[in-house]
């Protein structure tokens, strides 16, 4: 699994001209969000529920190896504009300051 998630990483790194994470920091299941895009602070939740999580601190990259949609907001308690990310997705969201999550 490690190998195919690296795969999907440094093509889409290729294609979109954008960081990836790297291999030896990638996980093998649950979300994961970075501060920067796919550098910096990292946390990482295994099985994230529909309950509203406020972040630790900003995130502007995720990975998404959960079987659940993702909705990143960028205000506490799950407030404000908001991004959704599918399962088996990483994105890199500079500019998008991400403060609270929930799972679909």
């Amino acid at each position: 699994m490690r190998k195919l998630i690296t795969g999907v990483a440094a093509a889409a790194a290729v294609l979109l001209g954008a960081a990836a994470p790297a291999s030896a920091d990638v996980p093998s299941t649950g979300l994961t969000f970075w501060s920067g895009a796919f550098t910096g602070t990292t946390t990482t939740y295994a099985t994230p529920g529909p309950d509203c999580v406020d972040l630790p601190f900003v995130v502007h990259s995720e990975l998404n190896l959960t079987p659940r949609t993702i909705t990143v907001y960028q205000g506490k308690g799950c407030t404000g504009f908001a991004l959704s990310f599918p399962t088996n997705d990483f994105h890199s969201f500079i500019g998008f300051d991400g403060v609270s999550f929930r799972a679909a």
